[in-house]
């Protein structure tokens, strides 16, 4: 493998900067999740020029782009949707050539998607709305009725609140906040979209039709049973489970379920108040020399805010579960026949979640490694990989990660990189390591 600490030396200097400037823009500004975004947006736009060309646009044509990007915005979210979009990148043959495949791996960005859909039914809603005005101030003989009007306000408020609740700064500030007007808004959106859907077909029913044989041929009908059951079928699966919990230290416990298994790089959602906010935790499967049940997988909750210390301080009997395990960006590590695996803190979690099937280095940096998760945690370490780094922050400092996942990939020949760390290492170890040309994956942090 060529040195991989090498940055295009080889290039005349005064254009350094211009090179520097690029890589900077292409794997820190221009990810795959913005391209997405922007790609969702510019199909959109085509779509408004489309309307705008057309002579006689019809209001419930604009309704519909609206519920249509609602309904990809949605249905990208649900549990099955993402399992099966996993499913089908990371089923990629590892003898395809290494640029379909790190290709591949990006599926876990489909979060742009969602905003983009997100964001432009927003603005396709505030459109309709505003037609609709128009079309009753102007056009006196319009069927279209004022509680449809009123109706329509409402949701429209309620999504451009959602919407403002997104925004990144402000989502990450207020997290709690945002979850619960992204569900109680999306809530009442819902209900209010149906209502007022039905009310727009009665008030398009034509005299020699009947209710249910205009709304049959309504395309709101079928998209708004779309984005039903994608919101309900993740409720349908919530319970309430045993969890028996295993306290490592003043700073970490893990809990274990025996209700599902879990596929590697698999996370589950975990609440005490379902209604009100659910926490996102990757998953450990169980140890074959522990396989007394048929069933059961852990998670490792460390002390980060006031849930987590309450797991800690005060062990659950039992959680609430919604869902299935989900796939997340660990899974795309099976479709590489070496890897460099980098976990910070309770980050040991989704790596230990990854059941090795091939070549892998494994790099965990946190303090007291020992004392914080435990012996046995320590000995899975090592039973993934004999070889594994565990660097004692406490004992030796923050480490280089960058210069020791190069190290790495080149003792390996390793042909990708994964990190589980917080937001700003990632940043900087996957954008570091792509800007050498390595494929690197990392949580985004977009919900």
């Amino acid at each position: 493998m060529s040195d991989l600490t090498s940055l295009d030396t080889e290039k005349p200097r005064r254009w350094h900067w211009l090179s520097e400037f690029v890589k900077d823009l292409r794997y820190r500004i221009w990810i795959i999740y913005r391209r997405l975004f922007s790609l969702v947006w510019i199909v959109n736009l085509a779509a408004l020029l489309v309307v705008l060309l057309t002579p006689s646009v019809d209001r419930e044509w604009l309704a519909t782009i609206a519920l249509l990007n609602l309904a990809v915005a949605i249905t990208i979210r649900q549990d099955f949707v993402i399992n099966l979009l996993f499913a089908i990148c990371c089923s990629v043959p590892r003898s395809w050539p290494l640029a379909i495949r790190r290709r591949m791996a990006q599926v876990y960005h489909l979060g742009g998607i969602h905003s983009g859909c997100a964001s432009a039914a927003v603005c396709w809603f505030a459109g309709s709305f505003a037609y609709s005005i128009k079309t009753r101030v102007n056009i006196h003989t319009s069927s279209l009725s004022i509680a449809t009007l009123v109706l329509s306000g409402i949701a429209l408020s309620l999504l451009l609140g959602m919407a403002i609740s997104a925004y990144p700064a402000l989502r990450k500030q207020y997290h709690n906040s945002f979850e619960r007007v992204h569900r109680f808004f999306g809530w009442s959106v819902l209900v209010l979209v149906w209502v007022q859907s039905m009310l727009s077909i009665r008030d398009a029913k034509s005299p020699g039709n009947s209710f249910s044989e205009t709304a049959l041929k309504s395309p709101a009908l079928w998209l708004l049973i779309v984005i039903t059951m994608s919101i309900a079928t993740s409720w349908m699966f919530l319970k309430r489970v045993p969890v028996d919990a295993e306290v490592l230290s003043e700073h970490a416990v893990r809990l274990h379920f025996d209700y599902t298994d879990a596929s590697p790089g698999s996370f589950l959602r975990l609440s005490q108040r379902p209604l009100f906010e659910w926490h996102s935790f990757a998953t450990i499967p169980m140890s074959k020399e522990k396989e007394t049940q048929s069933k059961g997988c852990s998670v490792i909750v460390s002390k980060a805010g006031d849930w987590t210390s309450r797991q800690i301080s005060k062990p659950p009997g039992q959680l609430w579960v919604r869902g299935v395990p989900t796939s997340g960006v660990m899974r795309v590590a099976s479709l590489f026949r070496s890897v460099v695996l980098i976990g910070t803190g309770s980050g040991i979690g989704p790596l230990l979640g990854h059941i090795p099937s091939c070549r892998l280095r494994l790099i965990w940096s946190t303090p007291n490694p020992l004392q914080t998760f435990g012996q046995d945690i320590i000995n899975q370490v090592h039973d993934a990989d004999h070889h594994a780094v565990i660097h004692d922050t406490r004992a030796l400092g923050r480490p280089d990660l960058v210069q020791m996942a190069c190290r790495a990939m080149q003792e390996i020949e390793a042909e990708a990189v994964i990190i589980i760390s917080n937001e700003t290492v990632t940043r900087i170890v996957v954008g570091d390591m792509e800007r050498r040309g390595v494929p690197a994956y990392g949580a985004i942090w977009d919900s």
